[in-house]
């Protein structure tokens, strides 16, 4: 995992170290369907989840290895094209994240999948840390 991901997921874990971080993360979402696991070749790069929040709210989960600019492209065509499309037609109106106020990568890259930045939410992590709010919502519903 990268380390501002590791920091992004401490701040919001009981887990004091990167030990208990990775138990509490196969612990609670090792077994969402919505979870995926994108490769390159053989080697695991990065893993994302859609967690049903709320009847046809989707929150997102995702962490990456340092190798994730090999495949970003074709992982944000495929989140683009394919992963969120069926969503949307069976009647998602809501996509939302939440992401560590200097994961700027991050931010770079959720703006990419088509979320924007809705709000600022100081002391949002166990430390006091700020994080934002991102999300995508259906033209409907606006």
């Amino acid at each position: 995992m990268r380390e501002r991901d590791q920091h992004e997921f401490m701040a919001t874990s009981y887990a004091r170290t990167s030990d208990e971080l990775a138990q509490d993360m196969v612990r609670r979402y090792a077994g969402l369907p919505g979870a995926i696991c994108a490769l390159d070749g053989t080697d695991p790069v990065a893993i994302g989840a859609m967690i049903e929040a709320r009847p046809n709210v989707l929150t997102l989960l995702f962490f990456a290895t340092n190798e994730m600019p090999r495949i970003a492209i074709s992982l944000t065509s495929f989140i683009t094209k394919r992963l969120f499309p069926p969503q949307r037609e069976a009647g998602v109106h809501r996509i939302e994240c939440v992401s560590i106020i200097d994961h700027t990568d991050a931010h770079r890259w959720i703006k990419i999948l088509g979320l924007k930045q809705e709000a600022t939410m100081p002391g949002y992590g166990k430390g006091g840390e700020t994080f934002f709010q991102f999300a995508w919502t259906a033209p409907d519903v606006r």
